[in-house]
């Protein structure tokens, strides 16, 4: 049986050309029964498993050589365990931030819910019979509060979103799934614009008439 003077495909993963080099060399010369024994082995198996190199590893551990700490790593598969690892914590994170998103928005959702049910009931009243009734506290103070108002209105009745940085103004993707192109009930779109197209026809001689009548 001849004997391994080199790293199989598998044991090379994970590791760069110098440090298989030093690996391939150190197994030359001790063979598979150089690699550190595994009981041995598993502190410096932990070290590497939160990002410690080969040489961090024979820096706290120096009486195992480079060589010999990467022998084991590559004939253990210890890259292949650490990708894994990180995987599953990467995989983990992502979750854990997707929930607290929305987690976040189902707090200011509901939190927005508790604000209008708490002055929608004032706002009314006050517009039902303003002379019996006090002003709402939650109402713009000033023009510049009334114009803020009502640019947040039209933005949230038109879908709009941020500009470009070029004076252009986008739509939100929610509003344009709405736009009538990509309605799917295409002659449904095409008698309303027809009855559109005929309700401005009819204004428009309403209109001739009384400039008519006028003269």
């Amino acid at each position: 049986m001849a004997l391994k003077k080199r790293f199989y495909e598998h044991e090379r993963y994970g590791l760069t050309t110098e440090e298989i080099k030093k690996g391939e060399k150190y197994l030359r010369k001790h063979k598979t029964a150089g690699a550190i024994p595994e009981q041995e082995s598993l502190k410096l198996y932990e070290l590497y498993m939160i990002g410690c190199s080969f040489y961090d590893i024979h820096q706290q551990y120096p009486q195992y050589p480079v060589e010999q700490i990467i022998l084991t790593a590559a004939l253990r598969q210890w890259p292949k365990d650490r990708d894994k690892m990180m995987s599953s914590l990467k995989d983990r994170v992502q979750a854990r931030v997707v929930k607290s998103v929305i987690e976040q928005v189902d707090f200011l959702t509901t939190m927005l819910s508790v604000t209008n049910a708490e002055h929608m009931a004032a706002m009314r009243k006050f517009v039902l019979d303003p002379e019996n009734n006090p002003p709402p506290k939650l109402r713009p103070q000033s023009i510049k509060e009334y114009r803020e108002t009502v640019d947040a209105l039209y933005k949230l009745v038109s879908g709009a979103v941020s500009g470009d940085g070029k004076g252009k103004t986008k739509t939100s993707p929610l509003f344009g799934a709405l736009d009538p192109k990509n309605y799917k009930d295409k002659p449904a779109i095409a008698l309303a614009k027809q009855r559109q197209e005929e309700e401005d026809d009819v204004a428009a001689i309403i209109a001739g008439e009384i400039v008519e009548e006028d003269k």
